[in-house]
């Protein structure tokens, strides 16, 4: 599929530009994939590596990753995106975990996990740097073999191995493009980190199904964000909530610039009110809200593309996806009745695959008898079917028997002008079992002696007594992973570094 479509693509436009780095404009047309993923069949071939072998790419450029990526997707291999930034140690850690055969790099002094086969991700195709020191490739006993494993973020817990078909991600990826509107004409830009199933599927294989095009950054700058979208022109801009903060307290753009630009799509994680009223307000962009997870190959819900429709904290409707809300009693729970989110259908995973440990590799059940996956997220739908998220169910604080949503005293407190972000976990309490305790950064310009003082007060005014945190501590930064959720289990760790409760 993917390789039909590679194809089509070079033949429609060959010299056109699909892909462009925004730093340096470096560019590869659509005729450059096509051959980028011949030349790597061609070596995969003289290498005699199996079908659906798997190829970890630790790639840290973005043009790079791009060509490697959808090569290697093109040519029926297995494709395993690894973390650039990780240490040696965590790198080959994480190859062995996931026994990746060959690992592409575009670190030409850098090898994978001892005896891995590694690749030169070259521009024009990939090149042979370190052949294998080992008889059978490390995937021989997989127990999947999807087109792309992806892991879980480990936020609340130990990653899983998430596999997903070919016919998942382009299902995904048409899903995105048909609600956004892509098509030739349409250019996004997207500085999020391409080992992320977000980029993945709403940036580059949205791109490639759509035939549009695609401006890339290794990493986001908020100091010349807007320089780079007046230079390349997008369309659209591909966000977190946390690049959409940090633009708040940059220079807005220009008007006419603010103007061609159809919205800011957010995902990846919860989106404060206070921080898209404060980017909308600041910049004349509106915000597209959406909700999504690797297990549904990116999107679930999007808000309308038709400003007038959206709703206000709501990460939008389905998009082509069975979803439920159910209550405690494991029945589907009323309008604005809050319970665990559910999801059914073909482009949901069926299995997960365990991560840990070594011999034969194993999978488990992803989804309930009734087919459905429960993703750990909260929330509620109104009268018309729009989601609502409250947060996941593991960060629920229970205060002596009441249920303490972290997400509802982390919007108080952004409400604060001084506040930059908020972060609410749970402490253990000898009496009451757990008790809420606040982090939150303070904006350099605003900061002023009585700070603590005011946001205990504007707690104590806006939420009933058992939901006020009991300690609210500045932190210079919060811990976040790469696409701005917030670590909570570190939070949780750096309490015991905090002395007494107010």
């Amino acid at each position: 599929m993917a390789s039909r479509l590679m194809a089509s693509r070079a033949q429609e436009r060959p010299a056109e530009p699909a892909f462009i780095v925004g730093a340096d404009g470096r560019s590869m047309s659509w005729r450059g994939l096509a051959t980028y993923a011949e030349r790597l069949r061609t070596l995969a071939a003289g290498r005699r590596l199996p079908r659906r072998a798997r190829l970890g790419l630790v790639i840290g450029d973005p043009l790079a990753f791009t060509a490697g990526y959808l090569g290697a997707l093109a040519a029926g291999f297995t494709v395993v995106p690894v973390d650039p930034r990780l240490s040696a140690s965590e790198r080959d850690a994480a190859l062995d975990r996931l026994r990746v055969d060959v690992v592409v790099t575009d670190a030409p002094a850098e090898r994978g996990a001892a005896g891995v086969e590694t690749w030169l991700a070259g521009r024009g195709g990939p090149v042979l740097a370190y052949p294998a020191t080992t008889a059978a490739w490390p995937s021989a006993s997989a127990a999947m073999r999807p087109a792309v494993l992806l892991t879980s973020s480990g936020t609340t817990g130990t990653p899983k191995g998430i596999p997903l078909s070919e016919w998942q991600l382009l299902h995904a990826a048409r899903r995105v493009a048909g609600h956004h509107g892509f098509g030739p004409g349409q250019r996004g830009y997207s500085p999020l980190p391409l080992f992320h199933v977000n980029a993945q599927v709403m940036g580059l294989l949205a791109t490639l199904v759509s035939g549009g095009s695609l401006v890339l950054d290794r990493r986001f700058e908020p100091d010349v964000y807007w320089s780079r979208v007046a230079e390349w022109s997008p369309t659209w801009l591909n966000t977190v909530p946390a690049v959409l903060a940090a633009l708040v307290t940059q220079a807005p753009p220009p008007e006419a610039l603010a103007a061609r630009l159809r919205f800011a799509r957010s995902a990846s994680a919860p989106l404060p009110d206070a921080t898209r009223r404060a980017f909308t307000a600041h910049t004349g962009i509106g915000v597209l809200e959406t909700y999504g997870m690797t297990e549904a190959a990116g999107q679930i819900t999007a808000n309308p593309l038709d400003v007038t429709a959206r709703r206000a904290g709501s990460v939008g409707l389905p998009v082509g996806i069975g979803l439920t809300v159910v209550g405690p009693d494991g029945h589907p729970a009323r309008p604005g009745s809050r319970g665990m989110i559910m999801l059914r259908g073909r482009q949901v995973i069926g299995r997960y695959l365990e991560l840990a440990g070594h011999g034969a590799e194993r999978s488990r059940a992803a989804r309930d008898a009734g087919g459905w996956l429960p993703t750990g997220d909260l929330g509620f739908r109104d009268e018309d079917g729009f989601v609502y998220l409250v947060g996941r169910a593991d960060d629920v604080i229970n205060r002596g028997g009441e249920k303490v949503y972290p997400q509802e005293v982390e919007n108080v407190l952004l409400g604060h002008p001084a506040v930059g972000a908020a972060a609410v976990v749970a402490a253990p309490h000898d009496r009451l079992g757990q008790v809420p305790v606040a982090f939150v950064t303070v904006r350099a310009h605003l900061a002023a002696p009585g700070l603590v003082e005011e946001l205990y007060r504007r707690c104590d005014d806006r939420l009933p007594r058992y939901k006020r945190p009991v300690r609210i501590a500045i932190a210079a930064a919060l811990p976040t992973g790469p696409t701005g959720k917030v670590l909570r289990r570190t939070l949780r760790d750096d309490l015991l570094a905090l002395d007494g409760s107010r």
